[in-house]
């Protein structure tokens, strides 16, 4: 199948480097720390290292004979490393943040239109300023950063 769209593979392009426990870890922390996510719900998945990006796989006996191949990207694009801090992504927390009991800001339709339109809207709630989960009407958006009195779209 001829792709006109299709992208040419980086001829630099490696497999993630799997994390070492101590990493993978501190990744759990964080994520139960500021979302209230269980660790153990990653049980199954292996985090897998860019160099500011970090990938979910799942857990496979195959991961030594995949590490030989040439590919563009492996798994799902899980955190970015951002100004020194994890910033998960939007398709992370539409998948995970489910199980999520903090770190989550509800707003109504009003504000969540403002806020993908403007980009950055004044903002007061009671969570600890850092990346938070919006949420709208029960359905998960994806990320945002609050910061005292002002709140920042990471929306698509």
């Amino acid at each position: 199948m001829k792709g006109k769209n299709r992208k040419k593979l980086d001829p630099q392009a490696t497999w993630p480097r799997l994390i070492p426990e101590e990493e993978r870890e501190e990744i759990l922390r964080y994520l139960e720390n500021r979302f209230g996510i269980p660790p153990e719900i990653f049980n199954s998945y292996e985090f897998l290292a860019t160099a500011k990006n970090y990938w979910l796989f799942v857990r496979t006996p195959h991961l030594r004979a995949l590490e030989k191949l040439r590919i563009q990207t492996a798994g799902l694009l899980f955190l970015r490393k951002v100004s020194g801090y994890l910033k998960p992504t939007t398709a992370a927390l539409q998948r995970f943040g489910v199980y999520a009991r903090r770190g989550i800001l509800d707003l109504d339709r009003y504000t969540l239109d403002r806020l993908r339109l403007e980009k950055k809207i004044p903002f007061t709630c009671s969570l600890e300023p850092g990346y938070v989960i919006l949420r709208c009407e029960g359905k998960i958006w994806g990320c945002g950063l609050y910061l005292p009195e002002k709140l920042i779209s990471y929306l698509p």
